[in-house]
Order: C-alpha cells, then structure tokens, then sequence
C-alpha cells in the first residue's frame, strides 16, 4: 500500500519559523561564513547541481519566459534561470534569506511562501518547488495557488525525498532527510503523482535528483572519516540506482497545469 508519511506532532504555522533560524541550515549556506568541512563542501557542489537542476526542467521554456522559485532561500537557482535567459521571480519564509537575494543579486523576492505572491505577479510558465513541498502545512491549497499563477499548459517542477530510496531505507531513523520538525510529509513516488493529478496537473517522474543521494548519505553519518566513506560508497550506490531507473534518494516529478 502506498502511502504519504506526515510528522505528529508537528510545530504549527505560526512556531516552526524557528526551527530554520538556525546556524548552518544549508539551504541558507550562500548567506553564511561557516568554515566546516561540510558545509565548504555544500557551497563548492551547489552551483553544479543548481546547473543540473536548471537544465532538466527549463526544457520547452522560450526566451524571456517568465518562472517562479518558491522556497528560493538565497537565490542561486533564480539566479541560473536569468543566466539562461528566462525572467525570475522568488518567495521564501526566511526573511535573512529573502533580504539576502535581494541585496546580493538584486532579484525580486516576496517574503512568505507562495501565498505572498500576488495574482497579478502572473502568469508564469514554469513554477519550481526544489524540496519545499515537505515543509508546507496546507499541501493542497499551495498546489493549488501555483496552478492559478501557470499560464495554461504551464508547468510545476517538485522535487521531494524519497523514503523508498536505498539510502533511507538503509539509515532508518537517522537518515537525515527525515529532517524533523521541519520536514512535515514525506511522499512515496505513487502518492506524489496522485496528489499533483489531485490538484489539476497532468504529472510524470523525470526520476532521481542525482547528487542528493551523497548529500544525504555523508549528512546521515558521524562526522568521523571511516563513516564518512560509508557514508560515500552508500552515496555511490543510490546514485547509480537513480541513473539506472531505480528509486532514488530524492525524485524530481513535473506537473502541466490542465487549466485552459
């Protein structure tokens, strides 16, 4: 039976905000100075896989098309979007964050999750979720706001972990995509694409986000050097699973908006 794992109990809307204003929260990682091996590890592969990220969902997109990053933290990837030529806009939460691509790349960003954006910022060709939809309490009502923002035949791009994935599977508990309390649902790939149909999209899986397998793997163990090349060969192992069609750690899922 397939299934979609929620976390209970959970922080409500208006506590969970601390939960992220935290030192070293990766996704922040661009506006900080930490000197951990780990984290200059993060800010060295971010750009590769922004690149990656960018070029398996921009395809179909025109010149000038118009995107929105929603959960875009510190900017990065709308800054790729604009690199490849196509205009971007972003929300996020995390107000530093927010302020930070603002001041860093002058990019406009609301502060909020995707109910900051205003109907008439729309619409908009391509609307990216790169591992947010795990963190929102109202899953429905966000699908559903990005739907009303695509131009018709637009479409959404979700990546979320995988908990059928070989590296979840083989650190149980400790696998840090769990990531509690600010991960909220997790989705097994059978439930992602019945939710996003659910809410009005034509959805296919485009398959594994490859270079999450060794982030999650070396983030799951000691920060110790034998479990560190566990934690790599682990990495190796659910990456080659994802090249070749199998569960990867996280899945990325693209949704066309049917609205006419």
């Amino acid at each position: 039976m397939c299934k979609v794992i929620f976390l209970n109990p959970r922080p409500d809307e208006d506590s969970i905000g601390a939960f992220y204003d935290v030192p070293g929260y990766d996704p922040f990682g661009s506006s900080g100075d930490s000197a951990s091996g780990m984290a200059k590890l993060y800010r060295r592969f971010r750009p590769l896989s922004i690149r990656r990220k960018a070029g398996r969902v921009v395809a179909g997109l025109k010149p000038a098309d118009r995107c929105l990053d929603v959960g875009c933290a510190t900017g990065e990837f709308m800054v790729e979007l604009k690199r490849r030529g196509f205009e971007a806009d972003g929300c996020e939460p995390n107000a530093a964050a927010a302020q930070f691509a603002r001041d860093k790349h002058g990019l406009r960003v609301w502060t909020g999750g995707i109910e900051a954006v205003p109907a008439h910022a729309g619409p908009y060709k391509l609307i990216t979720f790169w591992h947010v939809l795990e963190h929102v309490h109202k899953l429905r009502e966000t699908l559903e706001a990005a739907r009303k923002l695509l131009s018709p035949r637009g479409k959404i791009a979700v990546a979320v972990p995988n908990p059928l994935s070989l590296d979840a599977k083989a650190y149980g508990d400790e696998w840090v995509a769990w990531d509690t309390p600010r991960h909220l649902y997790h989705f097994e790939p059978p439930v992602m694409l019945d939710l996003l149909i659910r809410a009005g999209f034509d959805p296919r899986s485009l398959g594994a986000v490859s270079f999450d397998a060794f982030y999650h793997c070396l983030l799951s163990e000691p920060r110790k050097p034998i479990p560190l090349l566990r934690g790599a060969f682990r990495g190796m192992l659910s990456f080659a699973s994802g090249l070749v069609g199998g569960p990867g750690s996280s899945e990325l899922y693209i949704g066309i908006n049917r609205s006419s």
